[in-house]
């Protein structure tokens, strides 16, 4: 049996003439890469919770030290000088899903790495569990209790990491920061609005009003393709996105006389679902010197999409 196979426990046989006993003693696991390391009291607790959360957590850092070291991490840079001169406040994670998910991993792996100014990082996605809140917590991220649909006003400058969510919740968070200081305050990481304007022509004024009318103001700095991690199978976990966000100096082109919302988002907060049983749990922050993430508010049905190349949202676990 190997030490991988115990768990992260050392094997100790004690000789003797009729048998063998084996019994298990715990180590430390000590930090590789400079990602988070899990000490013996951190392996405890998250084992008390659920004996895979501990699993979850390496695939997270294994994810991370992958990202690090590929030719994705090089092209990444114009996307973190862009966050960096933007300076965000605050990271809101929207559509992560639940981090059993190799998918959603990657997701969390990435917006770690472009936290490199180390906001705090909040998180929510309807299908988020109890084990799901003690691995963002290992990481220093913030459970969003609320399913806030995608409506969070940025008070302050504010990221919002929003991976192939539905359109409806891309609407509802540039509608919910419709002025010249909000919106100038916002900034998305997600799917190219101007896919779906393509896709949807006259349709698309209808059901994201506010995002047709600031996308010719917008600036888009691109996301590397996932070819670039190296690996034999590209996880599908970020492609076709990019950073969307109006800079200040662009801001006062927008006409925000605009009615509040119509189309997809009208639609979405009709049928809006329970939010998740998560815990309202009060994370600390984890001695590391990496970054942490938040999640997603539920896709709801609105119009039937076109077979057009419209971004699609990941299908809800």
């Amino acid at each position: 049996m190997s030490q991988a196979d115990t768990d992260g426990f050392t094997i100790v046989k004690a000789k003797s003439r009729r048998s063998h006993i084996t019994k298990l003693t715990p180590h430390t696991t000590h930090a590789k890469g400079g990602f988070y390391s899990t000490s013996q009291t951190t392996r405890k607790a998250l084992q008390l919770a659920n004996p895979s959360v501990e699993r979850f957590v390496h695939e997270i850092n294994s994810k991370q030290n992958t990202l690090t070291k590929s030719k994705f991490c090089t092209l990444l840079e114009p996307a973190i000088h862009a966050i960096c001169e933007f300076a965000p406040e605050e990271i809101v994670c929207y559509g992560i899903g639940t981090l059993r998910s190799p998918v959603s991993q990657w997701q969390l792996a990435l917006i770690i790495l472009l936290n490199s100014q180390n906001a705090p990082i909040h998180a929510f996605d309807p299908v988020a569990t109890e084990d799901d809140a003690h691995i963002l917590c290992h990481f220093g991220i913030t459970p969003i209790v609320d399913n806030e649909m995608g409506k969070r006003q940025a008070t302050k400058r504010t990221l919002f990491y929003m991976p192939h969510c539905e359109q409806f919740l891309y609407e509802n968070t540039v509608s919910a920061n419709w002025s010249s200081t909000l919106l100038g305050h916002t900034m998305i990481v997600g799917n190219h609005f101007s896919r779906y304007q393509e896709a949807q022509a006259d349709e698309f004024a209808q059901q994201s009003p506010h995002i047709k009318h600031m996308l010719p103001h917008t600036t888009v700095v691109e996301m590397p393709h996932e070819s670039t991690l190296g690996l034999r199978h590209c996880p599908y976990a970020f492609s076709d996105m990019c950073i969307q966000h109006v800079r200040m100096s662009d801001v006062d082109k927008i006409d925000f006389s605009l009615a509040q919302p119509t189309g997809l988002s009208s639609l979405a907060a009709g049928t809006e679902s329970s939010p998740a049983e998560v815990p309202a749990t009060r994370c600390e922050p984890h001695a590391s010197p990496t970054r942490a993430p938040t999640a997603r508010p539920a896709p709801s049905p609105g119009p039937p999409r076109t077979d057009s190349p419209t971004p699609a949202a990941r299908p809800q676990t």
